[in-house]
């Protein structure tokens, strides 16, 4: 509790009371306070408890202990019983206005008074002010003293300060004005009889006579000092006018005139407001003291009006009865009729405090107003300025039901904006008939000018007029006037009051306007769409912006209220700060709902400058509410960077490519880098327009190079090193981009950027030739090609953040893969946004899933070419800067029919030129599932491997354990390939299932069974067929109990395991093969960690290559192997390939497909082929297209046998070939899990050359460059390989359908592929890159060599046969090899019989009877020593166990060594190649050449060099004799007899040839023949040779 007193006593006061207080007051004195109370209690105040008596006397005689005479006590304390409150206790003498003085104090600080007690008491004081007695009656010594007891509501500290100090100012106030009162009144009946006017005069004396309380009085001099001081003036009101208001005063006395001037006394309102009896402003009634005929000084008398004077008629009111009469007489009203008695009526209601000051003008102008509006009550404004112009009053009249706060604080923002004047005071009458009055008193002491009370009644009549009326008139201003009356029935009447007084109907207008024309349409469009909502961005008219909320947004929602969850954090996202909400639904939210938002800025923008760019910046809030564009951080730069929706968009799409692409920013960073450089971001925008907008204006080059030099030199501003890295990198895809669909249609669904990714640094390698970005809020999706002709499958994937990752490593195997077919890799992949949860809504989730398929299918077609009546045209609204690009093929890497259904669809809705050969496996298509062919495909792997075991898994029993389950494709097809399979065990995501000791017969036809169900899993198979110990085990069990048969079968000591663990077990389980046909990456390197793996669902279970038990891994699947473990695996002795070698067979029947269907295409668009012919013949060419892929599967595994045998010995070549291939960019080691040069060499001096998973990587590369090689050429233009063409094709089309296939559009593309494929499958990796470096002539040379001489050597059956014979596999493999040697020699000879410019067709021609010739009774032909080395080769190779036929075969192409040089020169010189090949063999034996020739035509050193060297020495013997004889047939003799003129010749030389032979000797006998002693050897035979 705290003691208030007056200075001098406060300390005192305090201290005693605080003493005082702790002490209990006499029963006495509060039995005797207690009965005060009672009696001062009104008959509707609640009583007192006696609990609640006593504290309340005890507090107040606390406070009334000690007081000083004449001054008040206030106490103020808290209280938390019966509630928490605080107390006020006032002790003041008695004296009227007291109690409405204090509650009116307090009403002013926004107190509620609770709780009001105001007992009257007689008391006795000491001479020091203490409390001596509270007396029962009047008597001598007793004081009458108020104690007012009062409880309201706590407040802070310094609001009760401020409260106590208002209290005591009121005190003051009301002892003046109580003390004052007599001489107050006495100077006003003095002032009466100054006054010569009678009604001025009789005006003060009636109001003397307590119509008027009186509350002050001063006299103020023409000085401007001040005299007789009276009552408020001595106190709170020394200033009751301000100086220039008194001059003015002066002034109306000095120069009387029209409108009452000089009239005294002069009345008008005081600033202050009273504090006194009633909280209104003080009336100063201002008399004129006249001395000598001036003006001295005036008297002002300040005071209120009693109730009882402003309830008088106005015609018992001096001067109001003088101008009632006046009016009655100019207006010609009679006092008894109607309107007479209604002008009496309405100068009754008006206030008379206001009406006594006002000229009779002004009254009349008020009165009549009022008085034609009682019988038709309507809106209605009418202006007064006051006397001195210090005040102007306003009136307001409106129909009472119009009446309400909203409506009030709206007229008044009407008048505040208009006028500029501010708010002094207010007050609302309401008759008890239908009309309401508000006035309003604004100062206007500083406002000049005249004010338009016509234009602001117009203002008002259009705010408060007819509700539906006026927003039927607005609508019309804004819509087509002849609908706005529907649309206002429709929505006018749904406006709350609420909002009609605050906004008004212009307001309402153009809130319908905005929700009328949301689309209905725009619900839906995308999964998540809310109902359709717009906006609008404004300054608010109706009230005052605020520095907190300089701006407003509407937010309008078709139906339903929207969430505040979706609005508050998308504005904020925009950069505002959301200050304040106003919900109008309009019919409970059935027709709309209108949210208005106050906002605050948080960077400093313009107001104006914002809503100068309204539109703009609404329809980027739209879409963002509607769910059509992201709500995320990049909004910001709509409002700091002054971008629009679509730029911003363009600038995040760009982002997130970047965050695909692996670069660190996080999202906050990167708006902040942009944020923080807008210029340069608005300059990247100008270059990406410049760059890329087809209808661009101006000079397209220009613009982007003054971009370019904008951007470069503000770079060099920019002081953060990661803001710096970052707009580079923006400005590098910039340049990048080759297409954009940003300037067409198609981007109102997604954005596309076709990228150059060469030009964007710092992407993970392997750098695709190409990449499509595609981003939309609903989708995004990456399609990455190896080349410009590529293919391969989209997959669905489940990594929002990293899928680009996921799909570059699927691309990187897709182009290895992609080896064996025509088009190069491809990959791509899209993640849908906006799934719902498939626990929950799983036909929801499938469709969402599709739909994001659809709109990533067609965006990737919006930036591609099509073919139109067979010439390329570019996409609608898409700047091309890479000139045709039409080729572009997809699949569907999961649910293949139906998602490549839906892809065709769309390529055929959109004309796509490639029909539905756009995606294979459709429909119509080969469905790859029904024909088993991915399986079968890498089936033919594990039969290869178990072969090279000596295992024929056909019908030799199998342990197998795998990954997957019989519903699946590659699982279920692959486990029924062999009824010699004992699955043992297998898992999927679902469950786990263990057979320790299957029937192999049973199991399989249980299999077939479960796989030829619609939908099966695990669960679904037969327990009664499963081994004892097996069984079914659902992955969610916590723990897995395993029989000593399971874990006998799987290797493992534990009687209980998690499903985690125990799926490791199966992958690491002591079997035959491991089969994986699910998706997942189970298996990883020793030395490397989960996270490199990239696949963290399967992190638990995954095991180490180390931990492999199995023999042989088929993978029927991608990625469940890790390359590192491959090549681990393959260095432990397991047999493993890699997943693009294996699973090939799956792309390369869709390719087959597909060129298939272009073919077809075309005889349709020709009229030769209906659609129905055309799907029958591909049903009929089922089985052909299976084996024609499958052969490709077969050689593929089969080449990889080849090279893998001796691989140690070949390992410097096959460097050789990665240094190669890494400079033409077609190998990364890093990408493709090569290890260093150092590695593999050291591994190679262990005896271990490269594993199969290594030589596969190689193998498909070589192949990849050296089709690029061969469609550079002009070769697959040679019409000798059109037959590769035809052999593309099944049967059926090679003749009905010739002329289409010889017009492909990938003709040569077909045939590259072909011929690629044969060199690298027959010849292996290291022949045709050493030949090429060998002969110094491209690949492309070398592949038309290859098809140079499997036609002259008839190659093709030579192969046939010898993988058809029944042999052991490494005999075969060792024939294979010698074959590839045989064959190089060959090529060698076509390259330089042709001069190293090989033309299949003529070379052909000109080579093929003579080399037959040859090729006939060869053996005569060879010189002794040939024979005996070509003997040499026959017993090797019947010693490996080869079949005399097929080694003979093999032999007879190292004894035609030679032929291809001996045809050429037969060709050159016209004489018969078998006398040539006398002559030939003559000089050979003459000089001892044949051993050279054959010893190096058979070495295979390991270092390249010198393989180069021996290869080019075996051709080098043939060639010296070959230019010998040409040199020698130039002779007629010569001619005529070759051999005749070698013998004269070596006659001639006998002695140079007998030392020569010698040298030929020493060599034989030498222990080892390097390639040195065979150089040596070569140098010597030619020197001699040209002599």
């Amino acid at each position: 509790m705290a003691s208030q007193a007056k200075a001098g006593k406060a300390a005192k006061a305090k201290t005693g009371t605080r003493q005082k207080n702790n002490s209990k007051a006499s029963k006495a004195h509060k039995d005797a306070l207690a009965a005060r109370i009672r009696a001062s209690l009104l008959a509707g105040d609640p009583p007192l408890s006696d609990g609640e008596m006593d504290v309340v006397t005890d507090y107040i005689l606390a406070a009334a202990h000690d007081r000083d005479a004449g001054e008040p006590v206030i106490e103020v304390g808290t209280a938390t019983e019966p509630h928490r409150m605080m107390r006020i206790a006032i002790i003041n003498d008695d004296m009227p206005f007291l109690v409405d003085s204090i509650a009116a104090t307090l009403a002013g600080q926004g107190l509620v008074i609770d709780r009001l007690l105001h007992p009257v008491v007689p008391v006795r004081r000491d001479g020091e002010g203490a409390l001596q007695e509270l007396v029962g009656a009047n008597g001598a010594g007793e004081v009458r003293e108020s104690m007012i007891y009062i409880e309201t509501a706590r407040v802070d500290a310094k609001a009760r300060r401020e409260m106590v100090s208002a209290i005591r100012a009121t005190l003051a106030d009301v002892r003046a004005a109580v003390e004052d009162w007599p001489r107050m009144k006495a100077a006003m009946l003095e002032d009466a009889g100054r006054i010569t006017d009678p009604e001025g005069a009789a005006l003060l004396s009636w109001l003397a006579d307590d119509m008027l309380t009186q509350l002050g009085h001063v006299t103020c001099k023409r000085d401007g000092s001040f005299t007789q001081k009276m009552g408020i003036c001595r106190k709170s009101a020394k200033d009751i006018l301000a100086p220039a208001s008194f001059e003015r005063a002066f002034a109306w006395f000095d120069d009387p005139g029209g409108n009452n001037r000089g009239q005294a006394p002069l009345i008008v309102k005081a600033n202050t407001v009273s504090r006194v009896h009633r909280r209104v402003p003080v009336d100063l009634f201002i008399v004129p003291l006249i001395e000598d005929g001036q003006v001295a000084a005036l008297s002002v008398h300040a005071g209120i009006w009693t109730s009882a004077g402003l309830a008088s008629p106005p015609d018992r009111v001096p001067r109001m009865r003088q101008q009632l009469s006046h009016m009655m007489d100019r207006l010609g009203f009679d006092s008894g009729a109607h309107t007479g008695k209604a002008l009496v009526h309405a100068l009754t209601e008006l206030p008379h405090d206001l009406l006594i000051g006002f000229s009779e003008r002004d009254i009349e102008r008020v009165a009549t107003a009022m008085t034609s509006l009682a019988d038709r009550p309507r809106p209605r404004l009418t202006l007064v300025e006051a006397p001195l112009a210090r005040h102007l009053f306003a009136f307001v009249w409106l129909p009472r039901d119009m009446m309400s706060t909203e409506v009030r604080l709206r007229i008044l923002s009407m008048l505040h904006d208009a006028i500029g004047a501010d708010l002094l005071d207010w007050s609302v009458q309401i008759e008890g008939g239908a009309l309401a009055m508000i006035r309003f008193v604004l100062d206007i002491r500083t406002i000049e000018g005249d004010f338009d009370e016509k234009a602001l009644d117009a203002q008002l009549q259009v705010m408060l007029r007819g509700w539906s009326e006026a927003v039927e008139s607005e609508l019309a201003k804004l819509e087509d006037s002849t609908r706005a009356p529907a649309i206002s029935a429709r929505y006018a009447e749904s406006f709350p009051a609420s909002y009609r007084g605050f906004y008004g109907a212009t307001e309402a207008a153009r809130d319908i306007a905005r929700l009328h024309n949301i689309s209905a349409g725009d619900e839906g469009a995308v999964a998540d769409a809310p109902p359709a909502r717009a906006v609008r961005l404004y300054c608010p008219d109706h009230h005052d912006a605020t520095h907190e909320e300089p701006l407003r947004l509407k937010v309008y929602q078709q139906h339903g209220q929207l969430p505040l969850s979706d609005a508050v954090p998308a504005l904020e996202n925009f950069g505002f700060r959301v200050m304040s909400e106003i919900p109008t639904p309009l019919d409970d939210g059935k027709l709309g709902t209108i949210h208005d938002f106050g906002l605050g800025l948080s960077g400093g923008e313009s107001t104006q400058d914002l809503l100068e760019r309204a539109e703009i910046i609404e329809q980027a809030i739209a879409a963002v509410l509607n769910n059509a564009a992201e709500n995320d951080q990049f909004n910001r730069l709509v409002i700091s960077a002054g971008l629009s929706a679509a730029e911003t968009d363009w600038l995040r799409a760009m982002y997130r490519y970047f965050r695909q692409g692996g670069l660190g920013f996080t999202i906050v960073s990167a708006v902040g880098t942009l944020a923080r450089n807008p210029d340069i971001a608005r300059n990247l925008l100008a270059l990406f327009r410049a760059c890329h907008q087809p209808d661009f204006k101006g000079d397209r080059e220009k613009a982007a190079a003054d971009a370019r030099e904008e951007i470069r030199t503000a770079l060099l501003k920019v002081e953060l090193i990661n803001d710096d890295r970052l707009l580079r990198q923006y400005q590098s895809l910039v340049d990048a981009i080759l297409r954009t669909n940003a300037f067409a249609p198609a981007a109102n669904e997604a954005l596309a950027f076709k990228i150059e990714s060469a030009l964007i640094p710092g992407l993970p390698k392997p750098v695709p030739w190409r990449e499509i970005f595609v981003y939309s809020r609903r989708v995004e999706g990456v399609h990455l090609r190896a080349g410009q002709v590529a293919r391969g499958g989209l997959r669905w994937s489940d990594r929002r953040d990293d899928f680009r990752t996921e799909i570059l490593g699927l691309m990187k195997a897709q182009r290895v893969k992609n080896a064996v077919i025509v088009p190069t890799g491809a990959k791509g992949g899209f993640y849908p946004k906006q799934l719902p949860d498939p626990s929950r809504d799983r036909a929801g989730w499938a469709t969402e899933g599709q739909a994001s398929y659809q709109v990533f299918i067609r965006t990737l077609l919006s930036v591609t070419d099509n073919i139109v009546n067979d010439k390329v045209v570019h996409p609608e609204g898409v700047l091309c800067r890479d000139g045709e690009d039409p080729y572009f093929v997809v699949a569907a890497d999961k649910g293949t029919a139906r998602f490549s259904d839906v892809a065709n669809a769309i390529a055929e809705d959109r004309g796509f030129w490639l029909d539905d050969a756009f995606a294979s496996g459709g429909s119509n298509g080969y469905d790859h599932k029904a024909m088993g062919i991915t399986a079968r495909g890498a089936w033919i792997s594990v039969q290869r491997h178990f072969r090279e075991m000596g295992v024929d898994v056909q019908s030799d029993p199998i342990r197998v354990v795998g990954c997957g389950d019989m519903s699946g494709d590659v699982f279920g097809n692959g486990m029924l390939l062999s009824k010699a399979i004992r699955l043992v065990a297998a898992f999927d995501h679902r469950h786990i299932f263990i057979d320790p000791d299957p029937d192999a017969a049973k199991s399989w036809k249980e299999r077939k069974r479960l796989f030829e169900l619609t939908h099966s899993s695990w669960d679904d198979y037969d327990k009664d067929l499963i081994s004892k110990g097996g069984g079914v085990f659902p992955r969610t069990m916590k723990r897995i109990p395993l029989s000593a048969e399971a874990r006998e079968a799987l290797g493992v000591e534990d009687s209980e395991i998690e499903p985690d663990r125990l799926i490791a077990a199966i992958l690491s389980a002591p079997v035959d093969l491991l089969w994986f046909g699910g998706i997942g990456t189970y298996v990883k390197a020793s030395h490397e960690v989960n996270a490199q793996v990239g696949d963290p669902t399967n992190d638990a279970l995954r095991i180490s290559a180390s931990d492999l038990r199995v023999k042989v891994i088929g993978e029927g699947a991608n990625l469940g192997i890790t390359q590192a473990a491959r090549i681990e695996f393959g260095l432990n002795d397991g047999r493993i390939n890699t997943d693009f070698i294996d699973n090939s067979a799956g792309v390369d029947c869709s390719d087959n497909e597909v060129n298939i269907k272009i073919a077809f295409a075309a005889a349709r668009r020709a009229g030769r082929l209906s659609e129905e012919r055309r799907n029958a013949l591909l049903v009929e060419m089922t089985d052909e297209v299976a084996e024609i892929v499958l052969e490709d599967n077969r050689l593929q595994a089969l080449a990889l046998s080849v090279a893998e045998r001796g691989a140690s010995h070949a390992t410097a070549s096959h460097l050789r070939v990665i240094e190669m291939l890494e400079e033409t960019g077609d190998l990364d080691r890093r990408t493709e899990g090569l290890a260093d040069s150092e590695t593999l060499a050291r591994r190679a001096a262990e005896g271990r050359g490269l594993t199969r998973p290594e030589l596969a990587v190689l193998l498909s590369s070589a192949k990849l460059r050296l089709q690029a090689d061969i469609e550079e050429s002009s070769l697959p233009d040679d019409e000798g390989l059109e037959d590769l063409l035809f052999a593309s094709f099944p049967q059926p089309m090679r003749s009905d359908f010739r002329k289409q296939i010889a017009g492909h559009r990938l003709r040569r593309e077909i045939i590259a592929t072909q011929l690629a494929n044969a060199v690298v499958n027959r010849l292996g990796i290291v022949h045709p890159f050493e030949l090429a470096e060998e002969e110094g002539v491209p690949l492309s040379e070398v592949a038309a060599a290859f098809a140079v001489a499997v036609q002259l050597f008839d190659l093709d059956e030579c192969w046939d046969s010898v993988e058809s014979a029944a042999m052991a596999e490494p005999a075969r493999l060792l024939l294979l090899d010698y074959m590839a040697n045989a064959v190089r020699g060959h090529m060698a000879d076509v390259l330089r019989a042709s001069a190293g410019q090989v033309r299949p067709s003529r070379t052909l021609d000109r080579l093929d009877g003579h080399v037959a010739s040859l090729a006939t009774d060869t053996r005569e032909l060879l010189a002794e020593e040939a024979r005996a080395n070509s003997q040499k080769l026959l017993d090797r190779f019947a010693e490996a166990g080869v079949p005399t036929p097929e080694a003979e075969r093999v032999a007879g192409l190292f004894d035609l060594d030679g032929a291809v040089g001996l045809a050429q020169l037969a060709s050159e010189t016209g004489i018969d190649p078998r006398m040539l090949t006398d002559a030939f063999t003559r000089l050979g034996d003459q000089m001892g050449l044949h051993w050279a020739q054959s010893t190096a035509a058979l070495m295979a050193p390991s270092d390249p060099w010198e393989r180069l060297l021996v290869a080019g020495l075996s051709r080098d013997f043939q060639q010296m004799r070959l230019d010998f004889l040409r040199d020698l047939s130039r002779a007629k003799k010569a001619k005529d007899d070759p051999l005749g003129a070698v013998e004269e010749w070596a006659g001639e030389r006998e002695a140079a040839i007998r030392r020569f032979r010698a040298m030929i000797g020493r060599a034989k006998s030498a222990p080892t023949i390097a390639p040195a002693m065979l150089a040596q050897i070569a140098s010597q035979a030619r020197n001699m040779l040209m002599r």
